[in-house]
């Protein structure tokens, strides 16, 4: 009983330990946020082009260009599209704030609904208490109510918020030394890997890195297409219904996006409330119908086909640094953190010590196929993910014989997906094959017909049919 009671009091002590140091850390991550924002928001900024700009890099690089004239080449390609987008919505911008005639008339019809929420019920109460007067217009109203300063308009803190577009263009001189140089680093960390790592262990470093590149990669040109997707077709749309800006809002729409689940129906508002001023109630409702489903087919449907899975990072955990990085950096830093933070997930699940992490941080548990599909993926069965496998399927309640069928099955989908075989497969399908209601038909012809390495097309048969015999088989255990 004493030894219990003792070592749970060190349990307890090595706990409090953990959390305290964790919570000086966070401290002194958030203070060095705020304080060096000028170095560290450059630096993110250059890191996110990086991932951005790294698979048409690599693109580039397997069509024979040389790698330092592969970036180079993209990051022209960027910063010609980047100059030419912001161009263009600053000019929009700027032509709708000089037009004098289009601002009275969107202060004159702002005023009338201002006047007509005011009537409300329960709202105009409420900003009558607040401040508001019945006569009073908007400018008036907001400004006795301490939203705006004495004496400003809207239409002035509108211009006060768009005039800091120009400090986007000076940060770019910044961000493009950051750029140029982790460019540069990253075509050197390769032999500095060899170097720190010889031996059998470099082929295993290099291994993890090569599948956190391809995951990273993946998700990157995921939410590059798809916000370029949902960015097009919403500026498609507001130019329709004549909504001003419609260019600089699609543009916000396509940064958005790299905030999952809530970015792309924030950048819907600015939208909705010019609409909210300028159309009928029954334009503007079949205006919001077309912006959210735009949305949701590109966020929930092509993105999720596309990508595979949907994104599966915690929703208490997107909320928590999403209005952390708001509070820190705005904006921008609510943009940058989430597919960070994504990022660090796949390194977290791509390296063995780390994975329970990468569990904690993810929307729901995984099941036992994604499990043994996230281990499969590389081609080879750690010691560490096998003993993960066992223990996972002995909490779930899974049979030798059903993980026998699933993973075999998973191996050969895998095979097939990636044009080649390496030995762990052909350990696991060989396996799967004695746990088949017929196994003496499907040995012969695998011995026969499958070897390691490259598939030829009698494999990609073999193995296509197999595929479809194993899921059979399954189904009727």
């Amino acid at each position: 009983m004493d030894d219990r009671s003792a070592w749970n009091t060190q349990q307890f002590r090595n706990r409090l330990t953990v959390l305290s140091h964790a919570a000086i850390i966070m401290t002194l991550v958030t203070v060095w946020l705020i304080q060096l924002v000028d170095v560290l928001q450059p630096l993110f900024i250059a890191l996110g082009m990086y991932f951005v700009l790294k698979p048409g890099a690599d693109f580039l690089s397997k069509k024979g260009f040389p790698l330092m004239l592969s970036y180079i080449t993209m990051l022209l390609l960027a910063i010609l599209i980047v100059l030419s987008a912001g161009f263009f919505a600053y000019q929009q911008t700027a032509a709708f704030l000089d037009d004098d005639e289009r601002m009275d008339e969107y202060t004159k019809k702002l005023n009338e609904r201002w006047s007509d929420v005011k009537g409300l019920p329960l709202i105009g109460k409420s900003l009558l208490d607040s401040g508001a007067t019945l006569e009073g217009t908007l400018d008036d109203d907001l400004s006795s109510m301490g939203v705006l300063s004495e004496g400003s308009g809207l239409t002035d803190a509108i211009g006060s918020l768009l005039s800091s577009v120009g400090l986007f263009f000076i940060t770019g001189i910044t961000v493009l030394f950051f750029l140029l140089f982790i460019i540069f680093e990253a075509s050197l960390l390769p032999g500095r890997i060899e170097r720190a790592y010889p031996g059998g262990a470099s082929e295993r470093v290099h291994m993890i890195r090569d599948q956190i590149e391809a995951s990273v990669n993946t998700y990157v040109v995921v939410k590059t297409g798809v916000g370029f997707g949902t960015g097009v077709c919403a500026g498609i749309v507001m130019l329709a219904f004549g909504i001003d800006l419609w260019f600089t809002w699609a543009l916000l729409t396509f940064l958005l996006n790299y905030v999952p689940y809530i970015g792309s129906l924030l950048a819907t508002i600015p939208p909705l409330i010019l609409g909210f001023i300028l159309l009928d109630p029954s334009l503007l409702i079949l205006l919001t119908v077309l912006l959210l489903t735009n949305q949701q087919l590109w966020g929930n449907i092509i993105e999720t086909r596309w990508a595979g899975r949907a994104l599966d990072i915690s929703p208490v955990l997107l909320l928590v640094v999403t209005a952390f990085s708001f509070w820190v950096w705005g904006i921008i830093g609510m943009i940058l953190s989430i597919p960070l933070v994504v990022i660090l997930k796949i390194v977290l699940e791509n390296i063995d010590a780390t994975r329970p992490l990468a569990i904690l941080l993810s929307e729901r548990a995984p099941t036992l196929e994604e499990a043994w599909r996230e281990a499969i993926k590389d081609g080879r069965i750690t010691a560490y993910e096998e003993r993960m496998l066992s223990d996972l399927q002995g909490v779930l309640g899974y049979s030798d014989e059903e993980v026998k069928l699933l993973s075999a099955r998973i191996a050969a989908e895998y095979a097939l997906r990636r044009g080649r075989l390496t030995v762990d497969q052909i350990t696991l399908v060989r396996t799967g094959i004695e746990s088949m209601s017929k196994p003496s038909k499907w040995r012969t012809q695998f011995e026969d017909i499958v070897t390691e390495g490259k598939l030829n097309v009698m494999e990609r048969l073999f193995l296509g049919k197999l595929v479809f015999a194993l899921d059979f088989t399954q189904e009727e255990e």
